[in-house]
């Protein structure tokens, strides 16, 4: 494949949000009120910029989630990871940023 056809992929790690009946995002939680951290990455048709930690993106399944974490990724490695959708320009508080990153456990 010729390099003009490459792009930039970062990969994001995420815990799926939803909204409560204040419209605030709060980390979706598993019956044992723990949840799992995934990974996506950005395609070539993702819309939106990536503008830091915190925000939230939609899947292709149109599930928002918050980033925690986000790299480079080498572009032949893309196939390992499921493309996200878009970004949003929404975030989540920082206190629930801080308890999904205190919870994983991964240093930022």
């Amino acid at each position: 494949m010729s390099k003009k056809n490459q792009y930039e992929v970062q990969r994001f790690y995420g815990v799926p949000v939803e909204a409560d009946a204040n419209g605030t995002y709060q980390l979706k939680l598993d019956p044992h009120g723990e949840f799992k951290v995934h990974t996506w990455r950005t395609g070539k048709h993702t819309k939106g910029k990536f503008t830091g930690i915190g925000q939230l993106m939609l899947t292709e399944n149109n599930l928002p989630v918050v980033i925690l974490k986000a790299e480079p990724m080498a572009f032949k490695d893309r196939h390992t990871e499921t493309p996200l959708q878009r970004f949003l320009t929404v975030a989540v508080t920082p206190a629930v940023l801080a308890m999904a990153q205190h919870e994983w456990g991964e240093p930022q």
